[in-house]
C-alpha cells in the first residue's frame, strides 16, 4: 500500500471487533498461561493479553510441521501424480503476533516466494491475515533491539496495534488489513498523526527497558576471527542434538522429504521440519558427513548472524530468544556472541582470519522445468538398462508425455529422479547434445533409493524433476587446453562437456582425460574412453589403485600424472569432479603448476534433497549447491567454510 492509513480503537471495543472478524473468518488468539502460550481458535479458547510471546513462532501456520507435497497412484494406465500444493486449512486471522514473529514471516515470505516459488507455502500464506500487537515488555532472553527487528513490528503484518493508554493505534499495512478495518468500520476512528510521535516515544521507552543489549557493529569481523576459536568445542560438547533451537526459530526453513506408502500401489511424498543440528542433516548416501559436532553448532550461529543476511538481505535472527529458552543445556546465542567479542579482545597477536568473502549470488525468479510445479515430478518410463560396472548402471528414460522432451544441452546440471514409494535422488546428466527424445543417467548403487532403482527394469515408471543447477560455462572453454579429472561415477557430469568438445575438436586445444578408480572394473565409459583416445589431440590417462592388463595405468593417484602433461597451464582449464577433499588436492597441484584457481572448474554434488534451494541440506555457507552450483570455480570454492 502506498498510502499509510491510521486508526484508533478503544480498548473496550477490541472484543467486539474480534467477534465481527470471527464471524467472517476464523480468528486465532493467544491462549494459555505463563510459558505455554499458543494461538488457538477464538471459539475454542480464552484469549489472554498477559503474555510476552508465543511459545512457537507463527510460521507453523504457513509452513506446516508436516505436509504432503503430492500423491501418486499406480493404475492400469500408468502412474498418476496429483500436486497437493493447494490443500490447506482455509482462511485464518492470526491476532496478537509479536514483532519478532512478523519479522520471521517477512523473511519466510522472501525465502519461499522468490527464486523458485514454493506453491505449498504460497497457498497457505495467501489465506492468512496477520494482526500484530506490539510488545511493551521484554522476556528474559529477548534481544530483538540488538538485531534491529523490534520492539515494534515494521514488516510481515497486515495490521499493527500499539497500546496507547485507553486506546490502540491501528496501522494498516496491506489491503487485507484494510479489509479488516472495513469489516468493523464503526469501531474504528481516524487517527491524528500526533499519535505516531506518541508511539515512537513509547517505542524508545520500551527499547530502553530491554535488559539484553549488544553492540554488533563488528560482528562479521569477529566471526571471521573466531571461526576456529576454542570455545566452539565447549559449545559442541554441551549440545545434545535435540534440535529444539531450530524448531522454535521464526526463520528456520529447513525440511526433509520422505515417502509414505499408503498401499503398494499408492502413496504420498511428505515433507517435515528438519534441523541443521541433527547429525544426519548433511550425511550423504555413502555415509560421508562434512559436518562434525563443532561445525554443526557453529553453522547455526553463522547462518543466523551472517549467511542468511549475506544471501537474502534479511537478518537470520529475529532476537526472540526462544532458542535459549528451550535449550536443555543452556546454549545461548547471546553468550556465544559475547564469547566471540571477548576472544577477539584477548588475542595478543593478529589472529588467523577465516576468509568469508561472498561469492556473487544470482538471485532471480526461475522457471520450473515441470508442468506439475516445484516438488511434484513428471512421469517417465525406463526404456533400457545397461550394466556399466558391478555397481553402476546406465538408465535410458523417456517422458510419458512426449511434449516434455526437449533437446537438453545442460552441461553439468542434474535431475531429481523419483522412485515412487521409495524416495528421490539427484542424478547428473551425463549425455548432452545426442539426447533427442530420451534422457540417460549413470548411477551407483549406494543408498536406499538407488538400491531399488538398480533393480528396476525396462517398462517401469519413475518421476523426473529438473534440470536444476548451474552447469559448466562451455563457450568460455573454446581455444583452451582442457583437463578432465573424474573418479568413478564422477565422470558422468564431465561427459556433458567432453562429448561436444570431441565433436568440435577444432575449437579447443589439447584434451587430457584423467580417469581414476580403485580397479579398472570400476571405471565407467571404458569403451568410450578407448574411442576417445583415438581422436587427434586427445589423451586418456588412467590412475588405478590395483594394476591391470587392460590398459596402461598409473598405480597411484591421478595427481601424480599432472606434471607430466607439459601443458601451457596459463591457457588451460581443468574440470574436476570428485570428493571435496580430492578436489582440493588436485587443485593444489594444478595451482603449483601455474594454473589460476578461476580456471579450475569443480562440481560439488552434496546432500541435495529438493533441488531448488529450499530444504537447506546442501547449503554451504550462504550458498545452495543445487542452485548456485553444482559447478563452481575453485576460486569460489575456496570462499566456502573449510569443512568443505
Amino acid at each position: 500500500m502506498s498510502e499509510r492509513r491510521l486508526y484508533t480503537l478503544k480498548k473496550e471495543s477490541l472484543n467486539a471487533v474480534l467477534e465481527i472478524w470471527n464471524q467472517q473468518t476464523p480468528v486465532y488468539v493467544p491462549s494459555g498461561r505463563e510459558k505455554d502460550i499458543t494461538l488457538q481458535p477464538m471459539d475454542e479458547a480464552q484469549r489472554t493479553e498477559d503474555y510476552i510471546n508465543l511459545t512457537l513462532p507463527v510460521k507453523e501456520m504457513v509452513f506446516e510441521q508436516k505436509e504432503a507435497l503430492f500423491s501418486w497412484e499406480r493404475g492400469e494406465s500408468g502412474i498418476q501424480v496429483e500436486n497437493l500444493a493447494h490443500r490447506h486449512a482455509g482462511n485464518r486471522i492470526l491476532y496478537g503476533v509479536r514483532a519478532c514473529d512478523t519479522y520471521g514471516i517477512a523473511y519466510t515470505d522472501r525465502f519461499y516466494l522468490k527464486e523458485f516459488l514454493d506453491p505449498n507455502y504460497q497457498s497457505r500464506r495467501e489465506t492468512v491475515t496477520i494482526v500484530a500487537v506490539n510488545c511493551l515488555r521484554a522476556g528474559k532472553h529477548c534481544f530483538c533491539t540488538s538485531v534491529g527487528t523490534g520492539v515494534f513490528s515494521t514488516i510481515g503484518h497486515d495490521l499493527a496495534l500499539t497500546e496507547l493508554e485507553e486506546k490502540y493505534l491501528v496501522e494498516v499495512a496491506t489491503e487485507k488489513g484494510q479489509d479488516l478495518i472495513d469489516a468493523a468500520a464503526k469501531w474504528f476512528a481516524p487517527a491524528v498523526s500526533q499519535l505516531l510521535q506518541d508511539k515512537e516515544t513509547l517505542r524508545q521507552q520500551v527499547e530502553e527497558s530491554f535488559p539484553l543489549k549488544m553492540d554488533l557493529t563488528n560482528l562479521w569481523d569477529d566471526m571471521a576471527r573466531t571461526f576456529d576459536a576454542d570455545f566452539w568445542l565447549d559449545e559442541a560438547h554441551a549440545c545434545i542434538g535435540c534440535t529444539g533451537c531450530t524448531n522454535v526459530c521464526p526463520t528456520c526453513t529447513c525440511f526433509n522429504v520422505v515417502e509414505e506408502k499408503q498401499q503398494e500401489d499408492r502413496g504420498e511424498r511428505v515433507r517435515y521440519w528438519d534441523s541443521c543440528q541433527s547429525d544426519h542433516f548433511t550425511r550423504n548416501a555413502e555415509h560421508h558427513n562434512p559436518r562434525d559436532a563443532v561445525s554443526r553448532v557453529r553453522y547455526r550461529i553463522y547462518d543466523k548472524l551472517k549467511y542468511i543476511e549475506e544471501r537474502f538481505g534479511y537478518k537470520g535472527c529475529s532476537g526472540c530468544g526462544r532458542c535459549t529458552d528451550v535449550c536443555p543445556t543452556y546454549i545461548s546465542i547471546i553468550d556465544i556472541i559475547h564469547a566471540m567479542q571477548q576472544t577477539v579482545r584477548e588475542q595478543a597477536t593478529e589472529p588467523a582470519v577465516h576468509q568469508m568473502t561472498a561469492m556473487r549470488h544470482e538471485i532471480f525468479d526461475r522457471e520450473i522445468n515441470s508442468r506439475r510445479g516445484l516438488y511434484a515430478p513428471d512421469v517417465a518410463t525406463i526404456t533400457r538398462m545397461k550394466q556399466e560396472t558391478p555397481e553402476i548402471k546406465r538408465m535410458f528414460v523417456k517422458y510419458d508425455d512426449p511434449s516434455l522432451h526437449e533437446h537438453y544441452q545442460h552441461k553439468g546440471q542434474f535431475f531429481q529422479v523419483t522412485v515412487f514409494g521409495e524416495g528421490e535422488v539427484p542424478l547428473s546428466i551425463p549425455y548432452g547434445p545426442e539426447q533427442q527424445d530420451e534422457l540417460v543417467f549413470d548411477f551407483k548403487n549406494v543408498g536406499s533409493v538407488t538400491e531399488v532403482l538398480y533393480q528396476m527394469q525396462p517398462g517401469d515408471k519413475i518421476g523426473l524433476r529438473g534440470p536444476y543447477g548451474r552447469g559448466f560455462p562451455y563457450e568460455t572453454l573454446k581455444g583452451r587446453n582442457l583437463v578432465f579429472v573424474g573418479s568413478g561415477v564422477a565422470m558422468a557430469p564431465l561427459r556433458t562437456v567432453l562429448e561436444p568438445v570431441l565433436q568440435h575438436r577444432e575449437d579447443f586445444g589439447r584434451v587430457e582425460i584423467m580417469a581414476s578408480a580403485l580397479r579398472y572394473e570400476k571405471l565407467i565409459y571404458k569403451e568410450e574412453m578407448k574411442a576417445w583416445s583415438q581422436v587427434a589431440g586427445v589423451t586418456v590417462h588412467y590412475a588405478l589403485k590395483d594394476p591391470t592388463d587392460e590398459v596402461k595405468a598409473h598405480n597411484g593417484y591421478v595427481n601424480d600424472l599432472l606434471p607430466g602433461l607439459n601443458l601451457e597451464w596459463q591457457n588451460t582449464t581443468a574440470l574436476v569432479c570428485a570428493s571435496p577433499s580430492r578436489i582440493k588436492k588436485v587443485a593444489k597441484d594444478l595451482m603449483t603448476l601455474g594454473m589460476k584457481p578461476s580456471d579450475i572448474l569443480v562440481t560439488l554434488e552434496t546432500h541435495m534433497r529438493c533441488g531448488a534451494g529450499k530444504c537447506g541440506h546442501c547449503k554451504v555457507g550462504s550458498h545452495y549447491m543445487c542452485v548456485d552450483g553444482p559447478v563452481f570455480t575453485y576460486e569460489e570454492m575456496m570462499t566456502l567454510p573449510p569443512e568443505y
